[in-house]
């Protein structure tokens, strides 16, 4: 019989809205979906516009049982140097 892989939800917040993830992927262990979440999250930074300049996005991945086991927050903070 062969295991399993644990599922893990990505869900990512810009400020502004929230895309939660319903469906989940298998991964190995948590370092593997880790790995997988960095790439979006920069995406997610770069197509964000809100109002202001300063703006925090956010990537949580939860377990199966919906508990957050990691954060991922990309700050951005522009800067006019006077």
């Amino acid at each position: 019989m062969v295991g399993h892989m644990p599922l893990f939800y990505f869900d990512f917040h810009d400020g502004q809205r929230h895309c939660f993830d319903d469906d989940g992927r298998e991964f190995p262990d948590l370092s593997r979906a880790r790995d997988e979440v960095i790439g979006p999250l920069s995406d997610v930074a770069r197509d964000t516009r809100p109002p202001g300049d300063r703006r925090d996005c956010i990537a949580h991945i939860c377990d199966e049982s919906g508990r957050i086991v990691f954060r991922a927050r990309l700050p951005l903070t522009p800067e006019w140097m006077r």
